[in-house]
């Protein structure tokens, strides 16, 4: 800090309530004002003496004169290590007091001056020296005002030697100049109290700017690190979005033309493929826009962690082995308070990633109690990440490492990093011996507990069933959607009556049996809704298991405020989360 400069200094009072800021800043200033405002005092000092100089012995005026200068200069030299805010802030009291101190004892050096003085002069030069001490009383407003009670300390101090010097030479006008004197530290008094509120309201404005400028910057910060976010974001999605629709749209020139049963098979496992890896890609960019607009809501159960890690070991030990890597994994018969859907989905960004980026040797899912809390390890021999990486990859839309190995829009640890935070969890990245990257999910003492413990609450998957010749009405606007619909469920033997609007549902549906399900868009033509549709329908034929499928935000922010009380699944739906819909609505039918 520039030394007689007032400043506050940014994040050192954040967290100091506005009396204490206000005291700190008045003292700074004042430490400030009193060193920088010494040379009026010498100056006045000098012009004392010089009218002394005719009537008064030398030595005395230079006594005066020279021990004026040294006790101011003495306070100025104690003070100086303040003018430092930092400084003040670790001993504030101790710099309060001897500021005041200091001044007291300056004060009363410079009140010695009428008694030396004016035993020795005439009625005229006492008249002016009393002015003179009066401005040097009035000039120290500027240095004492912030701080009313030192400046009164100082004033009566400075009064009562004017006041005394008058009273020893029994001057007609002592009384007088004394209720004068009383008069001017009154009046003065209160200009310093005045002065001193507008001084703290000036803190608290110069410190609300301060904050305001802080909170500006941490926003722009985080708007450019957004636009940032969404350029990666725009520079990936131009080649990965377009890479598997592009491979759907050659495939299906080849369905175009007459093909082998056999060549039809790998187009449409292709095609598969493709499809997955598109879906995969819009699934990352919406559950991301979901957690980052507060939509996702964890359902805690007791889960245990066995299997979970089972699932896992099903899901992926072929993925590996297809690669030339093993897989395996290291659970503990631990329950976990968590959401079964979050935390799995938190473990499957993991794992692929681990795979996608490992060629060879092993991906290991391990688990481990560590200084009092559960920690899951995602560990894997692959290249491994910088340390100067290991924040960033949590990131969303960031990717490390060879783009030519990335398929996916850099979202996977972002929405890893998100969810653990819903759920109470934190995720680092360290090395793992002897190379490779191992992710951790540490999660607290309070959340999980040994499954000897409480082993009937358990986390219990739905009961499956065969959904053959259900009677499935759907509504859609888009042909192309009521197409496909159509042929899925005619393939899982249902039967289907697929319809574009509420009016052509009823017509269908006229000469045949009630429906056994009801899967609807959200918003249709012509300001209709899927909830007028499940009414109407109910209205007609009772309580039918109902759903909505929609591609927007509407339908599932209605949902999430509970003012839909039917399942809601976001568009795309994956033909086995429709199913797994259907066999319940089955089961429950």
């Amino acid at each position: 800090m520039t030394p007689g400069r007032w400043t506050i200094k940014k994040g050192t009072l954040a967290q100091d309530p506005a009396g204490t800021r206000r005291e700190l800043h008045s003292l700074h200033f004042t430490i400030n004002q009193a060193i920088k405002n010494t040379y009026g005092v010498w100056v006045s000092a000098v012009f004392i003496v010089v009218l002394a100089w005719r009537d008064t012995p030398l030595w005395l005026a230079l006594t005066w004169v020279f021990a004026v200068f040294l006790v101011f200069a003495l306070r100025n030299l104690g003070l100086t290590p303040a003018r430092d805010l930092t400084v003040l802030e670790r001993r504030p009291t101790f710099w309060r007091n001897n500021l005041y101190g200091s001044t007291a004892l300056c004060g009363a050096v410079a009140a010695t001056g009428p008694a030396v003085f004016f035993p020795l002069v005439s009625d005229v030069y006492r008249v002016y020296m009393s002015m003179i001490f009066c401005s040097w009383l009035a000039g120290s407003m500027s240095s004492f005002g912030a701080r009313p009670r030192l400046y009164l300390i100082y004033a009566s101090i400075f009064a009562t030697g004017i006041a005394a010097g008058w009273f020893r030479v029994e001057s007609e006008f002592a009384v007088e100049f004394a209720l004068m004197l009383m008069f001017f530290v009154a009046i003065t008094g209160s200009f310093a109290w005045n002065f001193a509120a507008r001084f703290n309201e000036g803190v608290e404005i110069r410190y609300a700017n301060e904050q305001l400028v802080e909170t500006l910057k941490v926003a722009r910060a985080a708007a450019e690190e957004s636009s940032a976010a969404k350029s990666r974001f725009l520079a990936v999605a131009s080649h990965d979005l377009r890479q598997p629709l592009h491979a759907v749209s050659l495939l299906n020139g080849l369905l175009a033309r007459p093909q082998s049963a056999d060549k039809i098979a790998e187009i449409s496992s292709q095609m598969g493929k493709a499809l997955a890896a598109l879906e995969r890609l819009f699934n990352s960019v919406l559950d991301f826009s979901r957690i980052e607009a507060d939509k996702v809501q964890p359902d805690l159960v007791w889960l245990p962690l066995p299997q979970l890690f089972s699932v896992l070991k099903a899901s992926y030990v072929s993925q590996a082995q297809s690669k030339g890597l093993t897989f395996s994994t290291t659970d503990l018969p631990i329950l976990v308070r968590t959401d079964a859907d979050l935390i799995e989905r938190i473990l499957r960004n993991l794992i692929e990633n681990a795979l996608k980026f490992t060629q060879q040797g092993s991906v290991k899912v391990g688990a481990d109690i560590q200084g009092g809390e559960l920690v899951i390890t995602v560990c894997d021999s692959g290249p491994g990440i910088a340390a100067n990486q290991r924040e960033a990859v949590f990131k969303e839309y960031y990717q490390g490492g060879d783009n030519k190995q990335n398929s996916g829009l850099g979202l996977g640890l972002a929405i890893v990093r998100r969810l653990s935070d819903l759920l109470g969890f934190a995720v680092d990245v360290t090395d793992a011996l002897p190379h490779g990257s191992q992710f951790n999910l540490h999660i607290p003492a309070e959340l999980f507990r040994s499954e000897a413990d409480d082993p009937d609450e358990h986390f219990q998957a739905p009961p499956l069933s065969e959904i053959s010749g259900l009677l499935v009405a759907y509504v859609d606007d888009d042909a192309p959607s009521r197409a496909a619909m159509a042929m899925l469920l005619d393939d899982w033997g249902c039967r289907a009556v697929v319809a574009e609007t509420l009016a052509e549902l009823m017509r269908k549906l006229n000469d045949s049996d009630p429906p056994d399900a009801l899967l609807t868009d959200f918003s249709l033509r012509n300001g209709e809704t899927g909830l007028m549709v499940i009414t109407a329908v109910r209205q007609r034929f009772g309580a039918v298991s109902a759903a909505i499928l929609s591609g927007g935000s509407s339908a599932m922010d209605v949902h999430t405020m509970g003012e839909l009380e039917y399942p809601v699944l976001r568009k795309p739906v994956a033909a086995k989360e429709l199913r797994d819909l259907l066999e319940v609505f089955k089961n429950i039918g």
